[in-house]
């Protein structure tokens, strides 16, 4: 029973933003990967595994190489948790890699967004994903 009012909570909490899983300034992780776009071009981001509280997760984003990130950070959606820094390194052509460390929560499921600041774009990229108990 606690499952599904679980799936059933983090559906309403999907429909009720509504956030697809691409191609747009924002997209939701689905597999531990994330499509977007960046002003025309399509840009990728992907965990090493799926995100879990206090516990240092690996995010790679491949964006066009004429692109530069200015900062990154994770902020609950359902739920106050501050601002959780994504500590990025520029790698080469368009590769960048960083880590983040979720705080934990009362919150059987909680509902996160990644925002990317991107220096040429006027808009940030929303990128959403969900961490459960």
């Amino acid at each position: 029973m606690c499952v599904f009012l679980a799936h059933k909570f983090q559906q309403t909490a999907f429909d009720e933003t509504n956030v697809s899983n691409g191609i747009g300034n924002s997209c939701t992780f689905v597999n531990e990967t994330c499509e977007f776009l960046i002003g025309n071009d399509i840009a990728i981001a992907h965990f090493s595994e799926k995100p879990v509280a206090e516990e240092s997760v690996t995010v790679t984003f491949s964006i066009p190489p004429n692109h530069v990130v200015e900062s990154a950070w994770i902020e609950g959606v359902n739920m106050y948790m501050g601002k959780i820094p994504v500590l990025l390194e520029q790698g080469p052509q368009g590769k960048w890699s960083g880590w983040f460390m979720l705080g934990s929560c009362s919150e059987p499921v909680m509902r996160w967004q990644l925002r990317l600041n991107i220096a040429s774009e006027e808009s940030p990229a929303y990128l959403y994903f969900v961490t459960q108990q």
